[in-house]
């Protein structure tokens, strides 16, 4: 969509037990998240790359990161920086209390060299 590049990465082999409507509901929100951001700030060639290596998931786009003062806040509940409010804020809130509350996992995110990086490790 959007003339975004879209890349899986595959590199797990790694089988567990899990909630699969859950994790696909936390996967599209990060993915939608990216989408919004390119959109937002039109970078020359949008990417969003989804990467797996062993119990870890990341999702990165090249979008060109989140502000420092919100970095420590985008997993509140309420909190968006969409413009003009289109978000609800409670979409990485919600990714965050499913992956750590019922997987038993860890959601991060950081600023990476041209975007920011979703990072979920799961135990």
């Amino acid at each position: 969509n959007h003339n975004i590049d879209c890349r899986v990465e595959l590199n797990s082999n790694k089988e567990f037990m899990t909630f699969e409507n859950e994790l696909k509901q936390v996967i599209l929100n990060l993915i939608k998240n990216a989408e919004d951001a390119l959109l937002e700030t039109k970078p020359k060639d949008p990417k969003i790359i989804i990467q797996t290596k062993d119990n870890i998931l990341r999702v990165i786009d090249n979008a060109g990161g989140i502000k420092d003062e919100y970095l420590s806040k985008i997993f509140d509940p309420y909190f968006s920086t969409k413009a003009e409010k289109n978000g609800t804020g409670i979409g990485l809130y919600m990714s965050k209390t499913i992956i750590e509350k019922y997987f038993k996992g860890k959601l991060d995110a950081k600023n990476g060299e041209n975007g920011a990086i979703f990072t979920i490790k799961f135990n």
